[in-house]
């Protein structure tokens, strides 16, 4: 591979963008993401995530625009405060410690104060390098019966945004808080004499690095979707229990992503008629044969007289019959007619209408049975001989009424009556016949139980009961008509009878026949077919939800192609190859100069490359081969590694926090206030937090950052104070040290302590109470007027500095002898009241106004002062 020709970082991001084009549409909206918000989160994640596995999603690729307006490395985070530690070393609960957004924030601590404890909290939660086995313990608080885990509260800023988080031992925090580097007397070592990642890369090769954090992220997440996907299939379906060489052992042994729900379903699926096959075949394979064939025969014999009803019922309700008994109606109508006209033509002249009507047909009927069989059996009828009587008014019949009876004889024998009677009973002999063909309710109900409860067969039941419901309508229709019904009934065939009678025989014939016969086989194929599908229908939903689980699984591995790092590592390493070596060196040499180490023979060597994260290790030139921390004194030894930790930090443009415990423990004076000079400098432009113990220290750093020439080049500066009280180490106070306290500051404490207090003196002047409190009020404002004067020469000569500041004696120009006289004056009051409030006989407390009086004294003289001093250039 040919060196890349590129020589500055936004060189290198156009490289980067160029190279993007062809990367998958997720890795491009990655890199959008970081070059935009420089960290990602775990939604950030799961969104690349999603895109990885569906490239069709919606993505916001990097484009020019964005690398325009690039962040040059990740959000800047600065810690706010650390608050409710927990278990921890025995430090008390419920403290917070504060810390300057930006500047510098010195923590004083003596030693067994709690400030260790604070710091290893830190070297956890953010960016502390150590080598395995060296790492400072972090004990449970052994004085707790029952410890909880060790916790503390964070707030930090991460760029425009407050985030609060929880660390607690043995978890991760949150990722941005990594930015924040840890320097501590522990890790000198590994800076010095180990090879170890860079604390921050140059952000291109950073922005890679981060790439490839991000492919193994996202095939974390994918591999884990992997392994749900696979532990969710059931052993139903990883082991099925389908017999070998059935339908649904070979769907099964086959199932895959492209397996169509509709075959499962099919084959899932028994209609009602294979339901009662299954039951049928399921018994005849359990019971004896012989009494197996018996009950099959008797229900085959029922269904056979069941079969012939019902073809006498369809054949009743045909049409032909319909159209027959229409004709015999018609005709019994037509000879009907002419009979009534024949008894019209015969009653005109009798007494009583109605002769020759049907009722009167009946009446004569009876009249002659009577008189044929009874009355008057050896003579034909009427008998109208001589003393013969009336047979159905039993008198005598005179000549009228005898020539009555035979007239009334004449006409039933007439032919239109013997027609109108033939066609009458040919009616009646045709519907009698019609009706006996209805099945009466009991046998309907007896035959659907038989079918469904018997045989098992709901469906047949239901069409066989259809199928009389409707033709028995039909015939009844036909019946009360005597004409053709618009009733239609499905063919006998329909129902379905016919196929089981045949069923019924083929079952007689294949259990009748020897075992290893081809019948027998078949129906034991039919019989497992039958009991597979019926086991399918049973899983259907996870064979279904498996081929689902087969799509997604080679869905996501084919997504896993898209997470491999070859290519981000090898366009890494080519962009290191023309960035990093160089800069880095060179800005290594400017820290060793910058902390007066610029006699020493080091230099920063590149030990390779792992992941896209460059590698380096310092050594000495002239002996490469021997670690520098057996040659370098330990004041050496700590410039050497603090160095190598600025130059690391140099190429980290979101200027994020740094964290230092005790810098300069052991150090000689010239070091130690080049290190602070160096510390407050790079306070101009980030958080830098240090602890120290060493109080000389605190000093050289807060003049560090207030005593410059330029007024503009001043960094800020807070002092905290982390103290033991009562055996109990970890009490912060975000307040100076009493001891580096200066006037000012040592006033508002006075008088905020005044204030508090006052209700002593007012509910009890000369009380014991007020007498202690003015005591240490007066020593505290006696101990003002001191650092008071301390602040005035400071310009010139500063507290634990051996420095004589010549550039600052004009200032001291600015005090005048009334400044003294007024300074003694008040001095020598406070030693009065002091001494007044010690007198062993008869102690005198000031008032609160006095002791007010004295602290307004101090600040006017003060604030005169200041004001003079600061306008002189």
């Amino acid at each position: 591979m040919s060196k890349i020709q590129i020589t500055t970082e936004a060189e290198a991001l156009r490289e980067i963008l160029i190279w993007s084009q062809d990367r998958p549409s997720w890795q491009r909206d990655a890199l959008r993401r970081l070059v935009t918000q420089g960290e990602l989160s775990e939604a950030d994640i799961d969104g690349l995530t999603a895109l990885c596995k569906d490239s069709s999603e919606k993505s916001d690729p990097l484009v020019q625009g964005h690398i325009n307006a690039q962040h040059k490395g990740a959000p800047t985070v600065a810690l706010k405060n650390i608050h409710n530690v927990q278990n921890v070393n025995a430090l008390a609960e419920g403290q917070k410690l504060t810390f300057l957004p930006k500047g510098m924030t010195i923590i004083y601590g003596d030693n067994g104060a709690g400030k260790s404890g604070y710091v290893r909290i830190l070297k956890r939660a953010c960016r502390a390098r150590t080598t395995r086995g060296k790492e400072e313990a972090l004990l449970p608080n052994i004085y707790n019966q029952q410890p909880g885990p060790m916790r503390a509260g964070l707030e930090y800023n991460a760029g425009a945004q407050v985030q609060k988080t929880t660390w607690q031992n043995g978890s991760a925090t949150d990722d941005l808080l990594s930015e924040i580097s840890v320097f501590d007397s522990r890790t000198a070592n590994v800076h010095v004499e180990e090879t170890n990642d860079l604390a921050y890369t140059p952000y291109p090769m950073k922005l890679l690095e981060r790439l490839v954090n991000a492919c193994k992220s996202v095939k974390e997440k994918i591999d884990d979707e992997i392994s749900t996907i696979e532990q969710q299939t059931p052993k139903s379906i990883s082991e099925p229990s389908s017999a070998l060489g059935t339908k649904v052992n070979a769907l099964m042994v086959s199932l895959n992503e492209n397996t169509k729900e509709d075959d499962v379903n099919k084959l899932a699926t028994l209609s009602n008629e294979e339901i009662a096959r299954l039951a049928e075949l399921t018994a005849d394979f359990t019971q004896d044969p012989a009494v197996t064939v018996k009950r099959l025969r008797a229900h085959k014999l029922r269904l056979d007289g069941l079969r012939t009803k019902l073809e006498n019922l369809s054949k009743a309700s045909s049409s032909e019959n319909a159209v027959q008994l229409t004709k015999l109606a018609e005709d019994l109508a037509i000879k009907g007619e002419a009979a009534k006209l024949a008894a019209q033509d015969l009653s005109k002249d009798e007494p009583l209408s109605g002769v020759g009507s049907a009722t009167w047909h009946t009446l004569w009927k009876a009249a002659r049975a009577y008189s044929t069989e009874e009355a008057y059996p050896e003579h034909d009828f009427p008998n109208t001989e001589k003393d013969a009587r009336c047979v159905l008014c039993h008198q005598e019949l005179t000549p009228d009424a005898a020539s009555r009876l035979r007239r009334f004889e004449g006409f039933v024998q007439d032919r239109t009556q013997q027609e109108e009677t033939a066609a009458r009973i040919a009616l009646e002999d045709f519907r009698k016949d019609l009706i006996g063909k209805v099945l009466p309710s009991k046998l309907l109900l007896e035959e659907r139980l038989f079918l469904a409860d018997e045989l098992g067969n709901e469906d047949l039941a239901a069409a066989v009961r259809a199928f009389l419901l409707k033709a028995q309508w039909r015939l009844r229709c036909i019946l009360r008509s005597n004409a053709d019904a618009q009733v239609d009934v499905p063919p006998l065939e329909d129902t379905g009878l016919e196929d089981v009678i045949t069923s019924l025989q083929s079952r007689i014939t294949a259990l009748l026949a020897e075992e290893d016969s081809d019948e027998r086989k078949a129906l034991r194929a039919e019989l497992q077919e039958l009991k597979d599908r019926q086991w399918l229908a049973g899983v259907k939903a996870d064979a279904i939800a498996e081929i689902g689980r087969l799509k997604a699984k080679t869905k996501l591995k084919s997504a896993l192609k898209d997470t491999k790092p070859a290519s981000i590592t090898s366009k890494n390493t080519s962009l290191s190859q023309a960035l990093i070596t160089d800069r880095l060196r060179g800005r290594f040499a400017q820290e060793i100069d910058h902390l007066n180490l610029a006699g020493l023979a080091i230099e920063l060597t590149q030990a390779g490359s792992k992941h896209g994260v460059s590698r380096f290790k310092i050594s000495l030139i002239q002996s490469s081969s021997r670690n520098a921390g057996d040659v370098l004194s330990e004041g050496e030894y700590r410039c050497v590694a603090l160095a190598g930790f600025m130059a690391e930090l140099a190429t980290n443009n979101s200027h994020s926090g740094i964290i230092f415990d005790d810098p300069v423990s052991s150090l000689d004076h010239l070091h130690r206030e080049a290190i602070a000079k160096r510390l407050a400098e790079e306070g101009r432009n980030r958080q830098v937090i240090v602890f120290t113990h060493d109080l000389p220290f605190l000093f050289l750093l807060r003049n560090a950052c207030a005593q410059v020439d330029d007024p503009a080049q001043k960094t800020e500066v807070a002092l905290r104070h982390i103290q033991k009280r009562q055996d109990t180490p970890g009490h912060c106070r975000n307040e100076p040290p009493e001891k580096a306290q200066d006037a000012t500051t040592r006033l508002k404490t006075i008088r905020t302590h005044l204030d508090n207090t006052r209700i002593q003196y007012e509910q009890d002047p000369d009380g014991t109470t007020w007498l202690i409190t003015a005591r240490g009020l007066i020593d505290s404002l006696r101990q003002a007027w001191e650092t008071a004067v301390e602040d005035a020469v400071s310009p010139v000569l500063r507290t634990f500095s051996s420095k004589v500041d010549t550039k600052g004696f004009a200032k001291l120009s600015a005090i005048q002898q009334k400044d003294a006289e007024t300074m003694r004056t008040h001095y020598g009051q406070c030693s009065k009241m002091l001494h007044k409030t010690s007198d062993a006989m008869n102690p005198v407390a000031p008032t609160p106004d006095a002791i007010t009086s004295e602290i307004e004294a101090l600040e006017k003289w003060l604030a005169a002062v200041t004001d003079r001093q600061r306008k002189i250039k």
